[in-house]
């Protein structure tokens, strides 16, 4: 079936995603004249245009909105599977192609890119718009363009990086190097950057600022191992005032927290993030996901991330552990939800800053940030005078900081080139090349430009 994209659907109701899609290779043809003529005329459809962006991400629960956090969990050594049969292929790293979750991951994926897109070519069309608004629709949609390719480049490795609307071109487009799609990612922040304003442009920080476009950056920048650079975004963010001090932990999750960078509202007053729905509602049975013993032994003695943000619950005599970050399980409490879905957070900039100046061999004030981390969590300042023992330490500070929290453990593993030597300890069922998840078959079907990834 081939995927319908309504542009007048998408581009003047807003909130109105795409509709139901199959292929992304298939988009019909874009209505041009329609985009530019009728969407982005006025400032407030254009606006409209942009939020629909944010409800299509909140919408889609197995890429953006808790997908991501689920399955990279079970596929690293945060969680296991209890029940579901295709989340056990994650758990043992051997996940076929004609997976739904995969499938569904980057169907959506590509359909936020399509969306994505088709606002940044009206956008730059246009001529009637307001000029700080146009500027700052445009950061925003190049923001979101950026966070949905760092999370395809990393999922699946080499990925297509779409950027037009032209659908013959795009059904048949091949894959690019995911060093190249890490280019584009910077590429498009450093753009986001310029274009938006210091403040947010509303209540809530639902809709990105430069500092967002900033924090992205500084991760982009460590991933592609540009240390200096990740370490002056970092800076920018921290030394801006606007995130801190870091709250205390039952405060970081809830929907005022002032260590919030960038977050999504839910699509309904009584229904708050998915991640606390899942997690929540499946702690009574025993179903679904559960923390693994190897996560939970890992924290040290006094650690209070472990008691303020991990969960206990017995079910038919067994006691499971799950993630309580999230508390507000929404659908069955009052109409006013008290939790945002969190996108970017101030505690990730610290780390970020850690490593960068670890790794350009300033440790002292590395050792800064990371205890900035500990202290929070009520553990004592960590000392080293030795890099390597000083990166490890980092790299533990990440693991129990940002478990059950945007596949964060498994994309660490495999970028600092550890996940081999830590899994295959660990599972075994565990092989190198899982380190990417496959390309949905359906996919390879459709389009013959695509090449499956290693091992499957």
């Amino acid at each position: 079936m081939k995927q319908k994209l309504i542009i007048i659907s998408i581009l003047v109701v807003g909130i109105t995603t795409i509709l139901s899609c199959k292929k992304f290779v298939d988009v019909d043809p874009p209505k041009t004249e329609i985009l530019t003529s009728e969407a982005f005329l006025q400032d407030k459809s254009a606006t409209s245009a942009v939020l629909g962006i944010y409800a299509n991400m909140v919408n889609d629960n197995n890429f953006i909105n808790s997908g991501i956090t689920i399955y990279s969990g079970v596929a690293a050594d945060e969680f296991a599977s209890a029940q579901d049969p295709e989340g056990l292929q994650f758990e043992k790293n051997q996940i076929l192609p004609t997976s739904s979750i995969i499938n569904s991951m980057w169907t959506g994926a590509y359909r936020n890119l399509a969306q994505i897109n088709t606002c940044i070519t009206g956008l730059e069309a246009s001529n009637t718009l307001t000029p700080a608004v146009k500027a700052q629709l445009l950061g925003e949609a190049k923001f979101s363009r950026a966070y949905t390719n760092f999370y395809l480049v990393n999922l699946f490795g080499n990925v297509p990086l779409v950027t037009g609307l032209d659908y013959k071109q795009n059904a048949i487009i091949a894959q690019s190097n995911s060093t190249d799609v890490h280019k584009a990612i910077i590429a498009d922040l450093l753009d986001a950057q310029s274009q938006l304003s210091n403040t947010y442009p509303t209540s809530g920080k639902v809709r990105p600022n430069k500092l967002a476009a900033t924090a992205l950056l500084a991760r982009a920048y460590l991933y592609v191992n540009d240390y200096a650079n990740a370490e002056i975004q970092a800076s920018a963010v921290i030394s801006s005032g606007t995130y801190g001090p870091l709250p205390t932990l039952t405060n970081t999750f809830l929907r005022g927290s002032i260590e919030t960078i960038w977050q999504l509202l839910p699509l309904s007053n009584y229904s708050a993030t998915q991640e606390g729905y899942i997690f929540l509602r499946q702690a009574t049975t025993g179903g679904g996901y559960y923390f693994t013993s190897d996560l939970l032994n890992s924290f040290e003695t006094g650690d209070n991330r472990k008691t303020a943000w991990i969960g206990t619950a017995t079910a038919s005599g067994v006691t499971y552990n799950y993630p309580f970050k999230y508390k507000d399980v929404g659908q069955y409490l009052p109409a006013t939800v008290t939790e945002n879905y969190i996108m970017l957070r101030l505690s990730e900039q610290y780390l970020i800053r850690a490593e960068a100046r670890a790794q350009q061999g300033n440790l002292t004030n590395a050792l800064s940030d990371i205890n900035v981390i500990r202290s929070r969590a009520g553990l004592p300042n960590f000392n080293t005078t030795d890099k390597v023992t000083l990166l490890t330490a980092i790299a533990n500070e990440n693991r129990h900081e940002f478990f059950a929290e945007w596949g964060h453990r498994w994309l660490d593993l495999k970028r600092t080139g550890t996940v081999n030597a830590v899994l295959s300890a660990k599972k075994p069922t565990w092989k190198a090349s899982a380190a990417l998840f496959p390309i949905p078959q359906s996919e390879i079907i459709v389009n013959k430009s695509l090449v499956q990834n290693p091992g499957y």
